[in-house]
């Protein structure tokens, strides 16, 4: 993990993740097993009630950031998507 360790910033909030991880695990040892889904597919949304993607070690991959590219991406190239609810025959 030394890719935190350089910024104490980071170090900080790492131990602050681990030390929130253990006392979740020291209440609920099942606590992995029954936490709820996020609703935005951020597993440390999900696992912590947070969401910090500057110290997310699955970043490349996270939902919601592909979600947030799209959306600019969309924006900049006007591109504009519409949902019908009803089929068109």
């Amino acid at each position: 993990m030394s890719w935190g360790m350089e910024d104490p910033k980071k170090r900080e909030d790492i131990l602050y993740l681990m030390e929130l991880s253990t006392q979740k695990m020291m209440e609920n040892p099942n606590y992995v097993n029954d936490v709820k889904k996020s609703a935005n597919g951020c597993w440390m949304d999900q696992m912590y009630g947070l969401q910090r993607c500057d110290i997310c070690d699955l970043d490349e991959n996270c939902p919601g950031k592909l979600e947030k590219l799209w959306q600019e991406y969309c924006e900049a190239n006007n591109i504009v998507i519409e949902k019908n609810s009803t089929p068109e025959e």
